[in-house]
């Protein structure tokens, strides 16, 4: 990477859209998890981002992993930690924030000054094995199905065994929305 550490927290807080601990503690797991796995390619790399907080935002945007492409995973554990894996080498490692101090400022200068501390007093990392099964990889659906209930198409192996045929999940275990009547609209 040719950017300073500054210039990409400041891309990562362009695009989050405003400056705190999480976006500055996101660019240094992303930068210690590329290290650990030997490449800055969004093309060879998946990173596996344990909460949907601030710290996705700037993981996506030094690694250059999208979720639209399948590089970038939620796996909401609500814990600041990442986990990247080289495609091509099978190479893995989980990164996480040891402890910030929860009184610590969260200012500008504070902010920034993290961007400093050593990564042995700031980090943790281990090697782990990740275990993604193909329909998971980037890259074109390997399989689509329509739901036999509703009709929509289901990617990658998302569907469920139906009594008709296949099934989406929101189908066959109910969905996270519920459709509003006339009089609710």
């Amino acid at each position: 990477m040719d950017a300073t550490l500054d210039e990409l927290l400041d891309r990562c807080v362009s695009y989050h859209g405003h400056l705190c601990m999480g976006q500055t503690l996101g660019v240094r797991l992303a930068l210690k998890g590329m290290e650990l796995i030997g490449t800055s390619n969004p093309r060879q790399m998946i990173a596996l981002i344990e909460n949907d907080r601030c710290i996705a935002d700037a993981i996506q945007i030094v690694t250059g992993t999208r979720i639209g492409r399948r590089s970038a995973k939620l796996v909401d554990l609500g814990k600041m930690a990442a986990t990247f894996l080289n495609c091509e080498t099978g190479v893995s490692w989980r990164v996480n924030i040891r402890q910030v101090d929860p009184a610590a400022k969260h200012g500008e200068a504070a902010c920034r000054s993290v961007l400093c501390v050593p990564d042995a007093e700031l980090l943790s990392w281990r090697r782990v094995r990740v275990q993604l099964k193909p329909e998971e990889m980037p890259g074109r659906p390997k399989k689509t199905v329509e739901c036999a209930c509703c009709g929509e198409k289901v990617f990658d192996n998302k569907d469920v065994a139906g009594a008709d045929g296949p099934l989406c999940r929101a189908c066959a275990d109910g969905t996270y929305c519920v459709e509003l009547t006339k009089e609710e609209e």
